[in-house]
This record gives C-alpha cells, sequence and structure tokens, in this order.
C-alpha cells in the first residue's frame, strides 16, 4: 500500500467498519450521521441565506418605490430571482441526499484514477475522473490519490459523496 493510500482514511474520514460496508454496498451508521449532519449544516446555511436575500430584496424594493427609482425596484426583483434559483439548488440537494439516507446504499467505481487540476481565475479545482465520472475533491485528497493508479472508490448513490476509497 503505497503512503498516499495508507493516508485515504484519514483524509476522507472513513474506518474500516466504514469500508466493510461500503463493500456490501451499504452506508455504515457513521457515514449516515455524517450525511444527515452535513444535511443539516447546508440546510441551516440555505434558510440563513435565503432570509438575508429576503430582506435585502425587500429593502431595495421598497426603497426604488419610494424615492422612484426603477433600477433599484429592478435590482431587488432580480435579487427574488437568485433567490428563488438558490432555494431550488438547496432544496435539490436536501433531496439527494435525503434519498441517500433512506436507500442506504452506495455505489462503487472501479479503475484507473486520473487527477485533473483545473486552474481558472476563481481558483483551483481538483477532480479524480474514473470510468468516465469526475468527483470534485478538496486538494488534500486530490494528493491522496496515486495518478493512473488503480482504486475502488464508494459515493453515495444520489447525492455522489465521496465516502471512502481502497487500492484496487
Amino acid at each position: 500500500m503505497t503512503a498516499g493510500a495508507s493516508a485515504l482514511p484519514a483524509l476522507l474520514r472513513f474506518s474500516e467498519a466504514d469500508l466493510r460496508a461500503n463493500r456490501q454496498g451499504r452506508l455504515s451508521e457513521a457515514q449516515a450521521a455524517r450525511l444527515h449532519q452535513a444535511r443539516r449544516r447546508a440546510s441551516l446555511l440555505a434558510a440563513l441565506l435565503f432570509c438575508a436575500l429576503v430582506i435585502v430584496a425587500s429593502l431595495l424594493l421598497y426603497s426604488g418605490q419610494a424615492r422612484g427609482k426603477p433600477l433599484l425596484s429592478m435590482t431587488g426583483s432580480l435579487l427574488i430571482v437568485v433567490n428563488a434559483l438558490l432555494s431550488g439548488f438547496a432544496g435539490r440537494s436536501w433531496m439527494r441526499t435525503g434519498s441517500d439516507l433512506r436507500a442506504g446504499a452506495v455505489e462503487a467505481l472501479a479503475g484507473d484514477v486520473e487527477r485533473v487540476l483545473r486552474r481558472g481565475p476563481a481558483g483551483d479545482r481538483y477532480l479524480l475522473r474514473i470510468n468516465g465520472d469526475s468527483l470534485a475533491v478538496s486538494r488534500d485528497v486530490f494528493l491522496g490519490f496515486q495518478h493512473a493508479a488503480p482504486y475502488r472508490i464508494y459515493r453515495s448513490s444520489h447525492s455522489r459523496q465521496l465516502l471512502s476509497a481502497e487500492p484496487a
């Protein structure tokens, strides 16, 4: 086992029990708890963002009407549309994670992992490609995988969150 492969459990926060459950095609209790906690945190953040955007949009709409400034009103209206889109994305994420938790199943991807670094003006993006699927990962996880080496990667079925990995 390579040094990078031995670091994978710490980088991805999985145990040997998690890996055994994933090999059987199911989520472990610890992984289900982590998914549930991440879902709760994301929904709290989405709710706070929703409320903040509603307040800002309301103030812009009111100011635009009170001062006769159509640009402020249009900006407030645009913010309402953006808020609706963000709420839709948050709802979709909530439902996908809920589907993962209800099904309790994981999917396995096996093959050679290609590490892809995409540099852009907003920052670097780290991807792992395996069998035509791409997984966005952190820099540390990216460096934990050996390029062009065979791995078996386990991820949640609906939200496609990386759960565990092992050399194949």
